[in-house]
């Protein structure tokens, strides 16, 4: 008697079941692994946009302090240098307007306000601003023996909150008066 030989073309269940495990352990960690990244996209997005903010601030900032002068860092009301720093900075811009940048405690951020208008916030709420200083130097007009170029330096301390990211800076820069003093 001859056997008669079937080919038989094809996969058991066992070999499917385990194919088909593999095949979902491999689709799950490379899932999970893309949106850990898509979740990482965001958040580096999320703060960049709020340190983005951060520097637009300090720009404005730079750019009316460069351009003004009668620097006053207390509530004299007169040009007035501070070494120790002060939460207020107050002066005049470039059109003789009153400007006034301070630490608002309850909001955490920088507030601007000129002349009798209301007070703007100049950083975003993501941004909490746990110390800012302005040290004032050179206010004292010629002929008293300062030969120092009015500048202010300004340091900021804080943290950025996005999500469930914190991240904290510190930030330090000098202006010096664009008008000659001398």
């Amino acid at each position: 008697m001859k056997r008669r030989e079937t080919h038989k073309n094809g996969f058991t269940l066992v070999e499917m079941i385990v194919s088909l495990g593999l095949f979902t352990i491999v689709l799950f960690a490379i899932s999970s692994a893309f949106l850990t990244m898509v979740s990482a996209d965001r958040k580096s997005r999320a703060t960049r946009i709020t340190l983005d903010n951060l520097n637009l601030a300090l720009e404005d900032m730079s750019r009316r302090i460069k351009t003004g002068y009668a620097y006053d860092c207390g509530a004299v009301g007169v040009p007035t240098d501070c070494a120790t720093g002060n939460t207020t900075l107050k002066f005049k811009d470039q059109f003789g307007i009153d400007t006034t940048y301070k630490l608002t405690p309850d909001l955490q951020g920088i507030e601007r306000t000129q002349g009798v208008s209301s007070a703007i916030r100049m950083t975003a709420p993501e941004i909490k601003i746990d110390n800012l200083k302005f040290i004032v130097k050179g206010t004292a007009k010629t002929g008293t023996g300062d030969a120092i170029q009015p500048y202010v330096t300004i340091l900021i301390k804080g943290t950025t909150n996005v999500g469930q990211t914190s991240s904290v800076f510190n930030i330090e820069t000098t202006v010096t008066q664009r008008k000659y003093d001398f």
